[in-house]
């Protein structure tokens, strides 16, 4: 008989592993199926021993061993992938078995055989870390060079990007002669992938395998390279528990396997730049500091307008050239709505939500044929016939520019051209947004408007123009500067010909930097003053939040305070999503030698379901 540890993937278990007693021998990395409450669930075999060799400390047990059996269909996970995931559940305090419950997908789980049987892989590959910081077409051909020397030495290769839009581009620019070898799991119904999958584990050949983070776990023996494309992308950190980030998984991933791993983007994570300069990670090939770009730059500062204006003259004169020439322009807003802050002309003060005091967006939705006021954080909706809350003026004036108001510019000022939207107000489905960009594609004079939900699904636009960026500044992020310089980078490399930035004093060196591709001086700047104020990457943040009502915040705050007055904790508190409740938040820093903790991390998972951790937060307000 033997003892065997099971990684429970169920949520709610806050224990890492489950111990049972079976008859029969399971392989590291089989599903099994586990009673837990009355019902079975599926967990994974992550260790086992002999019953007779613990024979002694089970009679002294106060609690019985259930029995397991195997789960319908047979498949394993691998040891590499389960290590994986324990270490990434260390570094972001939490099981895992909630890890494991994120990097499979619900397909894989209903049908484990297509992982494969588990193997031993040979460390054929550097356990370095390789970095490859180029353009998007440099980088790519890159990339075709590393897919072909793989092939030669009949090794696999994974690739990891983390848009299915970006995933169709990415088959586009490396299946070119190797078609046949080329696995993309975008966009293909359960059926389909069950079908691909078993394809691409049986064919002789070495393959390359375009994946988002959702099927990393297929695995083959000779899978010896791993990259990483748009590494920087927030996209790879998870919205929902458990929080973390699916690149920090497959670092792990690629250690544990002795895989070659490589982090690919135009501009590299602030982070990933400093390891290469500690001398951590390596260069793949010479890191570019000076992006070059075939289209023309040009920064705007619109303080030279007189009056308020969504275009400057100089944007409007670039448009209409273009439109009269059929070339399609794309202008991007970071905001959906007409305007994202309205103010008292007044008393200067800012129209909050009476709910949650986020700033309220105006709104072209119509209520009664006017626009409406709305809260982005809460949803609360108020008529546009308001008066100020804190001085009853009529006179409120919108500031900002978004998504709508950029629309109705253009409908205004060029009314022969065909104008589209594609933010998620206008493309709730994929299916919507391929089809608005199929529209635009095919008629002459067109201009898009999008978020950032429209850039993977466009690419080589003659003109491209940020109309607005200033209100990120104003985010309460240390990461803002990093995110702007990289989502201005991102899109001057969808231009051809004209690039151009609107701006009103807001960030402008940080933009001047971007624009010019100059990743050399904002990298120093940055760093300099991450240093200085003790930010990631010198640093690690631990954000701890709990909503309740007001007489219950201040219980909880004791009760943070006493489990974590060793690390010096600050606290704020604001007001919550609903009326009478209240937001408590706490921060931890730790110095980068301090963590991962095991005092700290075990703390953290004694808190209840209603406190909400975060280790390595995006923001920490």
């Amino acid at each position: 008989m033997q003892i065997v540890e099971v990684i429970p993937i169920v949520k709610g278990i806050t224990k890492p592993t489950l111990t049972y007693f079976t008859k029969k021998k399971f392989a590291l990395g089989s599903f099994v199926r586990i009673p837990i409450r009355n019902s079975k669930v599926l967990g994974i075999v992550s260790g086992f021993e002999d019953a007779r060799s613990v024979k002694t400390s089970l009679k002294r047990a106060d609690f019985a061993l259930k029995k397991i059996s195997l789960a319908e269909r047979a498949g394993a996970i691998s040891g590499s992938f389960i290590k994986a995931a324990s270490e990434t559940a260390n570094f972001y305090a939490t099981t895992t078995g909630n890890i494991l419950g994120r990097v499979l997908p619900k397909f894989i789980l209903k049908h484990p055989e297509l992982i494969g049987k588990p193997f031993k892989l040979k460390d054929v590959g550097s356990k370095e870390i390789k970095l490859v910081q180029l353009s998007d077409n440099e980088r790519f051909r890159e990339y075709r060079g590393i897919v072909r020397e793989n092939f030669a030495k009949n090794s696999s290769v994974l690739f990891v990007i983390p848009t299915r839009g970006e995933s169709l581009r990415a088959e586009e620019e490396l299946s070119q002669g190797i078609n046949d070898f080329v696995f993309n799991t975008a966009d293909k119904s359960p059926k389909k992938l069950e079908l691909m999958l078993s394809k691409a584990g049986n064919v002789k050949h070495p393959i390359l395998l375009i994946t988002t983070p959702a099927n990393i776990v297929f695995n083959r023996p000779d899978l010896n390279t791993i990259i990483v494309e748009r590494e920087n992308s927030g996209a790879y950190r998870t919205l929902t528990r458990p929080f973390f980030s699916i690149k920090t998984f497959l670092i792990y991933y690629a250690k544990a396997k002795g895989a070659m791993l490589i982090l690919g983007d135009s501009i590299l994570s602030l982070e990933s730049l400093w390891l290469e300069r500690e001398g951590v990670y390596s260069e793949l090939s010479p890191i570019t500091w000076r992006l070059k770009h075939e289209s023309l730059a040009e920064v705007i500062d619109l303080r030279a307008n007189k009056s308020f204006s969504v275009f400057s003259e100089r944007l409007v004169s670039i448009i209409s050239k273009a439109l009269s020439e059929d070339k399609k322009v794309f202008l991007f807003g970071t905001r959906k709505g007409l305007s994202s802050t309205t103010m008292c002309g007044d008393c200067s003060s800012l129209l909050l939500c009476k709910n949650c005091q986020a700033p309220l967006v105006l709104h072209k939705e119509h209520v009664g044929g006017k626009p409406v006021y709305a809260c982005h954080h809460c949803g609360a909706k108020r008529s546009s016939e308001i008066r100020c809350d804190n001085c009853q003026s009529w006179k409120l004036t919108p500031l900002g520019v978004g998504i709508d108001r950029i629309e109705d510019e253009c409908k205004g000022k060029f009314p022969d051209a065909e104008v589209f939207v594609l933010d998620k107000d206008h493309a709730s489905t994929k299916a919507r947004a391929k089809h608005i960009i199929k529209k635009f594609f095919a008629s002459p004079r067109a201009i898009l408007i999008g978020s950032e939900l429209a850039l993977p699904f466009i690419n080589n636009i003659p003109v491209v123009a940020a109309v607005s960026l200033d209100s990120l500044f104003s985010f309460p992020d240390f990461h803002i500067n990093e995110k702007v310089f990289y989502l201005v980078t991102h899109l001057r490399e969808l231009s051809t010909e004209h690039f151009i930035i609107q701006t009103r004093n807001a960030g402008t060196e940080i933009l001047e930097y971007a624009a010019a591709g100059n990743i050399l001086d904002f990298y120093r700047n940055e760093i300099k003053d991450r240093k200085e104020l003790k930010y990631p990457p010198f640093s690690v943040f631990i954000k701890v939040n709990c909503e309740d009502k007001e007489e219950r915040i201040e219980k909880k705050a004791i009760l943070l305070q006493s489990m974590f007055s060793h690390h010096e904790p600050h606290f704020t508190l604001k007001t919550g999503k609903s009326k009478g409740l209240r937001i408590l938040s706490m921060i931890l820093r730790l110095s980068r030698s301090e963590w991962p903790n095991k005092v700290l991390r075990d703390k953290l998972l004694l808190l209840t379901p209603d406190f909400l951790a975060k280790v390595d937060p995006e923001s920490i307000i």
